[in-house]
């Protein structure tokens, strides 16, 4: 472990003030400060740096894992520079830097943002034997083209099955009816509603995802606002934090998961609490990335 970050970290820290160098570390935070197709609430594009800077204040010994997830190496890359151009350039610039980690054998974990730029790190997961994306989400963001857009925040799940073979999203609680109809259509994708989110559903997305390799997508608005209230797009009657993590220890330790993303958190002014809890969801799947038999079975201890 190296004392500092090397000089190819960002100026306002790094990601739990981790010391790994990029050469030494297992995953690596990406930050895309982007959110110029917002129809609602823009702001995301400060919620890399907020979420990071909160991150400094959690202790990284996880209570439920009984380990310290940061000993398998965490380094924070420079935020992408990617305000304000058009969305292609800015998934084009995403993709090129997530390519260039998967191919060291590292583990990109994005933070946007908008969720436009999963975009980018889908599509080069893809190259890499990605054929399922599992999205948890209050939105099915389905639409084909919104306000003028084909890439955009509400057509991103569209616009991501057009690159994987299987699409899997969860927690959504609000669909347009365009979105419905589309989704009538389509086989290979599938929408678990919030109301269907139960212990019997959760155990068949394990049987489902078990022992594939695939790329997850978190939208921050699947909690419920009195958890994060500060998203782009909020919806009530959302995940607790319990049962969203519990998804998570599930999904994460079923598969092989060799991408991550949390998007769409858009920080308060004055509100510190939800950007914490953001950066703590952010390491615990971390966490539970590494405590996965599959992937070295750091500090593993379970019955399965």
């Amino acid at each position: 472990m190296s004392l500092n970050c090397r000089e190819d970290s960002p100026a306002h820290g790094c990601f739990l003030e981790a010391p790994f160098n990029y050469n030494e570390a297992r995953y690596v935070i990406i930050g895309v400060p982007y959110d110029s197709t917002s129809s609602w609430g823009v702001g995301s594009r400060f919620g890399p740096s907020a979420i990071i800077e909160a991150s400094r204040y959690m202790d990284p010994y996880d209570i439920e894992l009984d380990c310290i997830p940061l000993e398998s190496g965490i380094h924070t890359m420079p935020e992408l520079s990617v305000m304000g151009i058009a969305p292609t350039r800015m998934i084009d610039a995403v993709y090129s830097k997530v390519a260039c980690v998967l191919s060291d054998g590292k583990v990109p974990v994005i933070l946007g943002g908008e969720h436009t730029v999963s975009l980018g790190a889908i599509k080069a997961a893809r190259e890499f034997g990605v054929e399922y994306l599992v999205v948890l989400d209050a939105h099915a963001d389905f639409y084909d083209e919104y306000e003028g857009e084909r890439f955009s925040h509400a057509t991103v799940t569209m616009r991501a099955s057009e690159i994987v073979s299987r699409t899997l999203v969860m927690g959504v609680r609000t669909i347009g009816w365009e979105e419905k109809k589309l989704l009538s259509d389509r086989e290979d994708v599938r929408v678990l509603y919030r109301e269907s989110l139960r212990d019997q559903a959760i155990s068949e997305i394990k049987k489902e995802v078990k022992g594939r390799k695939m790329y997850l997508s978190v939208d921050v608005d699947v909690l419920d606002p009195c958890y994060v209230p500060c998203v782009s797009t909020p919806e009530p009657d959302g995940l607790s934090w319990r049962e969203l993590t519990h998804i998570l220890r599930e999904i994460i330790h079923s598969s092989e998961v060799i991408a991550m993303d949390f998007v769409e958190f858009s920080p308060c002014h004055g509100m510190r609490s939800d950007s914490y809890s953001i950066a703590r969801l952010v390491y615990k799947a971390i966490g539970y990335h590494a405590t996965n038999p599959r992937n070295g079975n750091f500090g593993y201890n379970s019955n399965e």
